[in-house]
């Protein structure tokens, strides 16, 4: 697995870059119409309805509700999404009403990745998902379930 991978809109993507990725699965051939980027909350949301969890790199200064941490590392069910970050534009002080405009998660489980991906799709519409090394991009459309792209999924 990668060391990181991101998830952002799809509308932000670099189709040409997408393309020139080793395996890439979902790119379309032009880019959707830009829709409002997602809140820090609606992300948080979406992540803990995902039962997913990790350690945030992010702090969130009027917003009490957090991402959960692994409740039980020994019986861990592969949904940890190891270091989180947000990334606003300018880097932003983040606070709850913050546009996010992609998501990075450091040393995660692939798993984790998948559901994450597929719940980000409610707040932010397609996604797209690439790796630290720019080999792999994958996009994800809104009402796709994990299970119905696990087979797929490169990481």
């Amino acid at each position: 697995m990668s060391s990181s991978v991101y998830v952002a809109p799809l509308h932000l993507a670099e189709l040409d870059w997408a393309r020139s990725a080793t395996f890439s699965r979902g790119v379309p051939e032009q880019l959707p119409a830009p829709v409002p980027l997602p809140l820090v909350v609606d992300v948080l949301a979406a992540l803990t309805d995902a039962k997913c969890h990790g350690t945030p790199w992010f702090e969130v200064r009027d917003l009490a509700a957090r991402l959960p941490t692994c409740p039980d590392p020994a019986t861990c069910k592969g949904l940890d999404l190891g270091e989180v970050s947000f990334h606003a534009e300018g880097d932003a002080v983040l606070r709850a009403g913050t546009p996010v405009e992609t998501v990075s998660f450091r040393k995660p489980s692939g798993r984790a990745v998948l559901h994450a991906a597929c719940a980000l799709t409610v707040v932010a519409g397609p996604v797209f998902v690439f790796d630290d090394s720019a080999a792999r991009v994958f996009v994800v459309q809104p009402g796709t379930r994990p299970e119905d792209i696990a087979s797929q999924w490169p990481w």
